[in-house]
């Protein structure tokens, strides 16, 4: 009661005045909090782009597997390929009106990948339904131990939690990633960072409630 004191003989103006105060330190608030969580989401990028790194330094993956969405991945998972010395590559979420021929026109992949090692998946729509065909694709040949998967910076924690939520006790392979830098002087790619952390929560709790289910 006696908080509310100095409130009492509160004009109309300093009334709203102090909401509209409220209000913004909230708002800011809420944007610096989401700032921490798109940095968190650069740093898990990062670091997983310095493992995979690591990890393939003497070796090849068995398979590279590219996630369509953003520009740049493809190039980027052909430009890996080269250097890593691999050739099998599995384009997941690729549009049904596309082919290898069509995918590799503005690369220039001479010396750098056979078009036979490289395989599509035309029935992806979305980073779940990238997961769930990659799972099956590797699942399926038995022979892929370790396999990196290419996409962009902000979009790997996402990629990895789908991942780990379905992964099976029995499943012998080990994942690596590897993320295509993005450039955040570009108000665009800004909007898609922000735009990644609400997609990140979206799968978790969709993913949570599959497991009720």
């Amino acid at each position: 009661m006696f908080n509310d004191k100095k409130y009492v003989f509160e004009t109309d103006k300093t009334r709203t005045v102090r909401r509209l105060k409220s209000l913004l330190m909230t708002l800011a608030s809420v944007f610096f909090v989401y700032t921490i969580l798109c940095i968190i989401l650069l740093l898990v990028s990062k670091q997983e782009n310095q493992e995979s790194r690591q990890t393939f330094f003497k070796k090849s993956p068995d398979l590279i597997v590219v996630f369509t969405g953003d520009a740049g991945r493809i190039p980027y998972a052909i430009k890996l390929a080269k250097e890593l010395k691999q050739s099998n590559i599995l384009i997941s979420g690729v549009h049904s009106k596309n082919n290898v021929d069509l995918l590799l026109k503005n690369i220039n992949t001479e010396s750098q990948i056979n078009p036979n090692f490289l395989e599509l998946d035309y029935q992806a729509r979305n980073t779940y339904e990238n997961v769930m065909r990659t799972l099956d694709y590797i699942r399926a040949s038995k022979g892929f131990k370790d396999i990196l998967v290419i996409s962009h910076d902000y979009h790997i924690l996402r990629i990895k939690a789908v991942f780990e939520e379905k992964r099976r006790k029995d499943d012998s392979y080990t994942l690596y990633y590897s993320g295509v830098n993005t450039n955040y002087s570009n108000f665009r790619n800004i909007k898609i960072l922000y735009k990644e952390v609400f997609k990140f929560f979206r799968t978790i709790a969709y993913l949570s409630l599959a497991d009720i289910d």
